[in-house]
Parts: C-alpha cells; sequence; structure tokens
C-alpha cells in the first residue's frame, strides 16, 4: 500500500445519504468521498445499536467498490472509516480517538472469518478493542472479548486466547427474523 493511504485521519460524521447518490459516487470512482464515507460510518454504527439490517447494505455498499472497508468505533461513538483493497484494509492511525475502541469492523470480500491479518490486528489491539465484526456477503462473524476462560476462543494462549471464536457464523437473514445477535 502507498504511504498516503496509511496517513492519519479523523473521524467521519455518521450520516445516512440517499443511496442512490452514494452508489453513482461509487460507480464514479469516489470511493473515498465524503458521502460515502459518512455513509459507511452510519451504517456501522446503526447496525451496532441493533438495527441489523444495516449491516447487510454496509457489505453491499463495500462490495459495489471492489474493496474492504473498515470502521473503529471509539469509546465516544466517533467512527473512523479506511478504504482498501479488493483484499485488504489497513488502519489509519485514528488521530483524535479515545480508546478503548467499541468496535472494529471491516468486510471480507466474501466470506466472514478471523484472517491471519486480522488475528494479527486482535493481537496487537487486545488491550484497547472491545469487539470485532467481520461481514460476509450474507453472514457475518462477531468477535468478543471473553475472559471467563470459555472454551471457543481464537487461539488457547496468548492475546487472542481473549477473543471468542469465528466459528458462528450469523446469516443476515436470522438477525432480520428477530433471532438477533
Amino acid at each position: 500500500m502507498r504511504e498516503e493511504e496509511l496517513a492519519p485521519r479523523g473521524c467521519v460524521r455518521p450520516r445516512l445519504h440517499p443511496p442512490e447518490l452514494v452508489f453513482q459516487l461509487i460507480e464514479e470512482g469516489g470511493h473515498e468521498s465524503l458521502e460515502v464515507r459518512e455513509t459507511i460510518a452510519a451504517l456501522a454504527i446503526a447496525g451496532f445499536r441493533g438495527e441489523n439490517d444495516k449491516w447487510e447494505e454496509l457489505w453491499k455498499v463495500a462490495d459495489s467498490m471492489s474493496k474492504e472497508v473498515s470502521v473503529l468505533l471509539d469509546r465516544e461513538f466517533q467512527a473512523w472509516v479506511d478504504i482498501g483493497t479488493r483484499g485488504q484494509v489497513r488502519l489509519a492511525p485514528a488521530v483524535g480517538s479515545i480508546a478503548p475502541y467499541r468496535l472494529w469492523l471491516h468486510t471480507h470480500p466474501y466470506s466472514a472469518y478471523a484472517s491471519s491479518t486480522d488475528r494479527e490486528t486482535l493481537a496487537s489491539c487486545s488491550m484497547i478493542l472491545e469487539q470485532a465484526i467481520v461481514l460476509g456477503h450474507d453472514h457475518l462473524v462477531w468477535l468478543r472479548r471473553d475472559y471467563s476462560g470459555g472454551e471457543r476462543v481464537l487461539e488457547r494462549e496468548g492475546p487472542l486466547s481473549t477473543w471468542t471464536s469465528d466459528e458462528e457464523v450469523i446469516t443476515y437473514s436470522s438477525m432480520t427474523e428477530g433471532n438477533d445477535v
């Protein structure tokens, strides 16, 4: 990745823009436009607060760009949005954010799982991150910090031993049918 893509960024004010505007901007190559980034932030926050239909909408925005996107929510629910490539998104330094972070959400091109890159990020952020969500085409995985010593963790030892497993796949349809996470 080019260095300027990892330049520090400020938070993005969450605002849902009309879908037709967002998809028009994306079609014209405006992936980094403020309207696209504000919409991604708004969808992430709405989904995190229980509007389960927003997860799939967010994945579709990322998929329409053929890129992975990432949203970091800090303690005050401020959002930082990063746009990556088809196979990876890196977190730019979240200037002005307040830890601990409530959520790190990002998309994958098709299947949701904790990739090796995701695991590295979770391990390095274990002390300042509470939850992580990976969105796939029709499902998500939701990883949470778990200090109970439960059996289903990402790894038996080390910083990933406090993260729940990515084995439980949650479909978007089950969430919108009232079978919430």
